[in-house]
């Protein structure tokens, strides 16, 4: 739910901006505009896009449980073991489509007013007349989002290290693993931070 109202807060003020940019506010108070929008009039609709994507991953979690109770069962029976890596797998991929639709009936919700189930079948229509535009603008989306990872990565990384290595009340053996794990706790946290602003709001 929460990752839903950031998910509507974000796509409403891009499109706010883009709608009142031109006019007397500038695009002034657009994140504050989305937060009223969001709390005030789409809380229902936000709230039953995240129960649509919390049922999807209940059948997963519910699926997983049985399917170790199966494997222990049946662990030489091949139709089974390959039943349930299809069943496993079209799981996740409904999953991950209550998600793209569930996103992309937020921005339309921002962008129409509309009710939730005639936003997304509006935002699926959308994707789908437009795949190789959203296909190209992910792409981009993602190339920078990875270069961006790695800058941050990079820049933590060399000043980890630099601090390491430069100050004398620091002993240390070797300053490598140290700054290999900023490294990894600086990309987790910004893969997690620009996933907000991938390109599929645009």
């Amino acid at each position: 739910f929460i990752i839903g109202v950031c998910q509507f807060i974000i796509g409403a003020s891009a499109c706010i901006w883009y709608f009142d940019v031109a006019g007397d506010t500038q695009g002034e108070g657009t994140v504050g505009k989305a937060l009223k929008w969001a709390f005030r009039y789409h809380l229902g609709s936000i709230a039953f896009g995240s129960f649509l994507i919390a049922v999807c991953q209940m059948m997963r979690f519910l699926f997983e449980y049985y399917r170790k109770k199966i494997g222990t069962a049946n662990q030489d029976l091949k139709v089974v073991k390959v039943l349930t890596c299809l069943t496993r797998y079209l799981l996740w991929l409904m999953d991950k489509c209550v998600k793209f639709i569930s996103k992309t009936a937020y921005i339309q919700i921002a962008l129409q007013n509309t009710w939730f189930f005639k936003s997304a079948w509006n935002g699926f229509a959308l994707v789908i007349k437009n795949a190789h535009r959203f296909g190209a603008a992910a792409s981009i989306g993602n190339i920078f989002m990875f270069t961006g990872m790695l800058a941050i990565m990079s820049v933590n990384g060399l000043i980890g290290y630099l601090f390491l290595t430069n100050f004398t009340f620091i002993e240390v053996v070797s300053p490598i693993p140290p700054v290999v794990a900023i490294c990894v706790i600086s990309g987790s946290t910004a893969s997690g931070s620009t996933s907000s602003f991938s390109c599929n709001f645009c």
